[in-house]
């Protein structure tokens, strides 16, 4: 579906120039040419999301950006915009009744074993200017499932002339909690632990992996290997799509933080 990204890129752009708009972009430098990678945001409106993908154009030059986004979107509960988006570039489903994130997560393994982009807003919905609500667990828990680096983004309105501001920070990676090593001390060497225990050592291997097309590359086959086992079902994976920790979510939105304005500031739900 990257041809379509393409096609459209075009008219969205010159919209996202105009004086309503007026898309401005910092970090650009910092997108890599290669996925697979996983992209967090806040989000502020509908259209974070295109002014993202412009943002991200390095990537995506043949790769697509698979976004996570409510179900409700498809009926138009967030306008025709969230409608079309939905219907012209696939999403990631998120049944937020439910509270289970394994399948998004699944789905996004196999995405990103492809070599693509998933985004995530991790507040789940907009926020008002100025504020980050708390970040959801499925992020995080996707970060814990996959060894992908996270691209960190900021996205908002400027004070100055109301533009549309996109700041991109540098990938970084979970580090290592907690609450993971006292996961493998309860299960032992039951195959959960030792499967999980590979997908850590994956995880800090692909720290010292270079970005560019053969490091992205390793990396899209270390995730190969754990949809392998996903896919065979060899061992039950309710633990494993949940090893993330609130320090997690701190530490992700932590990093997006950092990219927007003096002045914003971290709020409760």
């Amino acid at each position: 579906m990257w041809w379509r990204y393409v096609v459209l890129r075009i008219p969205f752009a010159l919209v996202a120039r105009s004086s309503k708009y007026d898309l401005k972009v910092s970090g650009r430098e910092n997108v890599p040419k290669y996925g697979p990678f996983i992209v967090v945001s806040n989000h502020q409106s509908s259209a974070d999301i295109i002014a993202i993908a412009l943002a991200l154009k390095p990537a995506l030059v043949h790769r697509h950006l698979w976004p996570w986004a409510k179900k409700e979107i498809e009926t138009g509960a967030e306008g025709l915009l969230g409608k079309m988006l939905w219907k012209v570039f696939g999403v990631i489903p998120i049944d937020r009744s439910g509270g289970d994130n394994s399948e998004a997560i699944r789905l996004s393994l196999k995405y990103l074993r492809r070599g693509e982009l998933v985004l995530v807003f991790p507040e789940g919905t907009r926020s008002k200017p100025g504020e980050v609500k708390p970040f959801q667990f499925g992020v995080a828990n996707l970060a814990r499932a996959a060894p992908a680096p996270i691209l960190p983004v900021a996205v908002y309105r400027r004070e100055e002339d109301g533009g549309v501001q996109v700041n991109i920070g540098k990938l970084f990676t979970l580090p290592p909690k907690r609450r993971m090593y006292e996961v493998l001390e309860e299960l032992g060497e039951k195959a959960e632990g030792r499967f999980i225990q590979q997908v850590e050592t994956l995880r800090q291997w692909a720290d010292t992996v270079p970005r560019d097309r053969r490091g992205m590359k390793l990396i899209a086959r270390m995730i190969h290997i754990i949809t392998d086992f996903v896919s065979r079902k060899d061992i039950p994976f309710d633990v494993f799509f949940r090893l993330a920790e609130e320090e997690d979510n701190e530490y992700i939105r932590d990093r997006v933080m950092e990219l927007l304005p003096p002045g914003w500031k971290k709020v409760r739900a």
